[in-house]
């Protein structure tokens, strides 16, 4: 089986959405690079490390979870030599719901022979909208 390259880490950044949102593992893992220095963060969760233990994640969510749509909007990209620092604002809706909080996320990328690659996912619930003046609050 010939290995995808991705020519640019806006091209890994897409098909790393666009197997989250077919919830299929193995092009998940085609994203991720090929040695275990990689790290993931789901929302809420553990650091993990290594391809194991990052495939195991995505198969468990992947199983767990009805289908999704994502919508991506970029906050900063930035790139120098052979990394990319991406940082998005995911929109998760399921079925005919209205998407959930916002996740925020920095998704790292790394040139590697066989193209970009990630190599770290690290995505965190967004903190509630700050109360509007004159607005009351619990304390």
């Amino acid at each position: 089986m010939d290995e995808t390259r991705y020519e640019t880490p806006q091209e890994a950044e897409a098909a790393f959405y666009a197997a989250f949102i077919k919830r299929d593992v193995n092009a998940m893992m085609e994203v991720w690079a090929a040695d275990d220095n990689i790290s993931c963060i789901h929302p809420l969760g553990p650091i993990l490390v290594g391809r194991a233990a990052i495939r195991e994640s995505w198969e468990g969510i992947f199983r767990n979870s009805p289908e999704m749509q994502i919508m991506i909007n970029g906050r900063s990209r930035g790139r120098d030599g052979s990394f990319a620092i991406h940082v998005v604002e995911e929109h998760v809706r399921t079925g005919n719901e209205p998407p959930g909080t916002p996740m925020h996320a920095t998704n790292v990328y790394r040139l590697t022979d066989s193209g970009w690659r990630m190599v770290l996912h690290h995505a965190s619930p967004s903190p509630p909208p700050a109360a509007k003046a004159g607005t009351p609050t619990l304390h």
